[in-house]
């Protein structure tokens, strides 16, 4: 049976300012009846109050489990040097994820960085998700690359915020120990279709992100349930494959609280149909 998460998006920006507390964050979790909560760089230090391990503390107090490390890297750089620092930070993520006992961590291809030459520019980002992906095998984690669009702390969207360009990714990381994080809405953003997406990538999907929003190719979420994002057919086209795996809301539509009731009430009526 699928188990229910989220990554409170919209609370970041209130957390890193520290006008929202962890354990403000974990009491609405565990208010909403999650079976889970995602962790994410604003979510811990540097950018955050706590540690991976208090994050896990706080969570585990509640009864609620760590059920991903949404985490940021980036492969496309075009500075050599800059690529190898982010590099060890994507390394050091598995590190991160095996602290807070999360069982997978995602990897990002990166930011489209101007004046980068993008068969060049595939090259690095397989070649880095790959080492990431055999550094998590080797620690008995999943690495998931996701279909993204633009992280918080990003000047830029995703190199492989496109379908066309995610595929690309995803064919030269054949045979590596890497699944896919699905996002439900992100392919909209692009302008793309999200159940062809879908059907290319679900054999390799490890984890999903539910996400919503109003208009094709616009960059703006709302809250899930009340956009265009086919969730309801991608639940059944996973159901149908037998996944079992976690489902992550990601309430990135700020408007507060009912966001995150609309969105917990919404796919809890999805998953029990």
């Amino acid at each position: 049976m699928m188990r229910l998460s989220c990554i409170p998006v919209s609370l970041f920006q209130a957390i890193t300012c520290g006008q929202m507390s962890i354990d403000e964050w974990m009491d609405l979790a565990a208010e909403l009846g999650l079976d889970g909560v995602e962790c994410a760089p604003p979510l811990i230090k540097p950018l955050g109050p706590v540690t991976p391990a208090e994050y896990r503390k706080l969570a585990e107090r509640r009864g609620l489990a760590i059920s991903n490390y949404t985490a940021y890297s980036d492969f496309a750089n075009p500075d050599p040097e800059i690529r190898r620092r982010d590099l060890e930070a994507a390394l050091n993520n598995v590190r991160i994820a095996l602290e807070l006992g999360a069982p997978s961590v995602r990897a990002l291809t990166g930011q489209q960085w101007p004046g980068t030459n993008q068969e060049e520019a595939l090259k690095w980002v397989v070649d880095g998700i790959r080492q990431v992906a055999e550094e998590g095998a080797r620690a008995g984690l999943r690495v998931n690359v996701e279909n993204h669009t633009k992280a918080s702390t990003w000047q830029n969207f995703d190199f492989a915020i496109r379908a066309e360009v995610f595929l690309k990714v995803l064919e030269g990381l054949e045979g590596v120990p890497v699944g896919v994080q699905f996002d439900i809405a992100n392919p909209l953003v692009a302008g793309d279709d999200t159940l062809e997406l879908f059907e290319k990538v679900k054999p390799r999907i490890g984890y999903v992100h539910v996400n919503d929003v109003r208009r094709k190719s616009v960059f703006e979420f709302v809250p899930v349930g009340t956009g265009i994002a086919p969730i309801r057919e991608v639940l059944a086209g996973l159901r149908e494959q037998g996944y079992e795996g976690w489902v992550g809301i990601e309430e990135a539509s700020r408007t507060g609280k009912d966001g995150f009731r609309q969105a917990v009430n919404y796919m809890r009526g999805l998953l029990a149909a």
